[in-house]
């Protein structure tokens, strides 16, 4: 039973990372952002820990989809996003800048509601938050 339910969350995620792809490619973000809530300036800094519950679930589902994909950073971010307001957990999407390389392009994750990042740790060193969309809360 729980590796079916492992599935299910992979097949979710394969269909949301392939979505917000449709979104990311054809549809301009002024359009559809709105989705992922409101927008503003990044009040949530990346905090790297150990998920449990509901986050770790979503986080595997969708590396696993990434995985089968080759989705972004920002088709992650949203699909965590929708997984998780399916959940009832809140959470935002940050985008965030290479201060370093100011011509880098900005890398995007998602903070669950427990301040820990959920998707899109893995380059993210050197980033700093610059704007977010979810909850603008100092956590989400």
């Amino acid at each position: 039973m729980v590796r079916l339910r492992h599935r299910l969350r992979v097949v979710e995620a394969l269909v949301l990372v392939l979505l917000a792809r449709v979104l990311r490619r054809h549809v301009p973000m002024r359009r559809w952002s709105a989705l992922l809530g409101p927008t503003g300036p990044a009040r949530t800094a990346p905090v790297l820990g150990r998920l449990d519950g509901a986050e770790v679930r979503v986080a595997v589902a969708l590396r696993s989809a990434a995985a089968r994909t080759g989705a972004n950073c920002l088709e992650q971010a949203v699909a965590a996003s929708v997984m998780m307001r399916v959940r009832r957990r809140p959470g935002v999407v940050v985008v965030g800048l290479d201060a370093r390389r100011p011509d880098a392009v900005p890398h995007a994750w998602f903070v669950g509601a427990s301040g820990l990042v959920v998707t899109g740790e893995d380059v993210m060193d050197g980033f700093r938050p610059a704007s977010q969309f979810g909850p603008l809360s100092s956590r989400p």
